[in-house]
Parts: structure tokens; C-alpha cells; sequence
């Protein structure tokens, strides 16, 4: 939830509203882009001998529309963005979640995800890499419009 929040102040549609826990993404932008925020980081809460591997779960999911208040029926991705949020710093004695400089944020349209030929259930740190680069937080906003105009010129 703490990368969601961050993601959103970034975009500036940080509003304080209830996250919606079953929506079939994550946050939607003023040109109605719609998100979803993936997050992992190094350093874990419990005690670890080793830095974390990173990889993010991308699996396509049943949807469940608030509007009729029923389930999809074919799994789909339903956002337009993803933005892979990982904490990156790796030393336990100055983690700090809420400085956003310790932050890595990857953005891919989804239909990147859609037409790589691996996993169709998750992605690596590496795999990710090799696709794009991480993006500053306060570039997010200008990152997420341009991977939402790729995705939309596909449709």
C-alpha cells in the first residue's frame, strides 16, 4: 500500500480516499489511465542473511467490476500501466520507505507485458531491466503518460 501511496502522490491523484481492495487495478490517473502498482524490495521486515530476489507477480486476473458486482469470466490484465515500484536500498541500518530516493520505479505499458514470449506470470528484477530503465519519482508522472499513449495506440 506504501508504494501505491507514493506511486499516487507522484502522479498527483493522492486524494486520501480508501484503497478499493478488490478492484481490478490499482489507481486511475486524471486521463483516466488505469494503473497497477507492483512493489519488492531488498531489505524484508524479518531477519534475512541475504538480499532478497526480486521478482513481481504480472499473472493475469478475473476481474470483479464494482459497478454489477460480479466476477470476470477470462483472466485479463485490466490496466493500461504498470509501474514496478522496488525499494532498492539494501543497507537495514538506513532503509527508509518514505524517501523516495531510495525507490526504483519501472514503468511498461501493458501490452509489453503481454507479448513477452517468458513468463506470463511474473518477471524478474533482470527481465525487467532489459526492457526499461528506472524512472525518477518526480518523472513518474511524464514516465506513466507515455507508456499510457503506447498502450492506447495498440487498442
Amino acid at each position: 500500500m506504501l508504494a501505491e501511496h507514493l506511486v499516487a502522490q507522484s502522479l498527483g491523484i493522492a486524494n486520501g480516499s480508501v484503497r478499493e481492495e478488490w478492484a481490478a487495478y490499482d489507481l486511475e490517473a486524471r486521463d483516466k489511465t488505469k494503473i497497477e502498482v507492483k512493489s519488492a524490495a531488498f531489505i524484508q521486515s524479518w531477519q534475512r542473511k541475504e538480499l532478497s530476489r526480486i521478482s513481481f507477480n504480472v499473472s493475469k486476473k478475473t476481474a470483479w467490476d464494482r459497478e454489477t458486482n460480479k466476477q470476470g469470466r477470462e483472466p485479463v490484465r485490466t490496466a493500461d500501466v504498470y509501474v514496478f515500484a522496488l525499494l532498492a536500498h539494501k543497507d537495514q541500518g538506513t532503509i527508509n520507505p518514505l524517501d523516495v530516493s531510495q525507490w526504483e520505479l519501472y514503468v511498461l505499458p501493458t501490452k509489453t507485458l503481454d507479448k513477452r514470449k517468458r513468463s506470463q506470470h511474473s518477471i524478474t528484477l533482470p527481465s525487467l531491466r532489459k526492457l526499461t530503465s528506472p524512472v525518477k519519482y518526480f518523472n513518474l508522472n511524464r514516465v506513466v503518460a507515455e507508456a499510457a499513449k503506447l498502450q492506447k495506440k495498440s487498442a
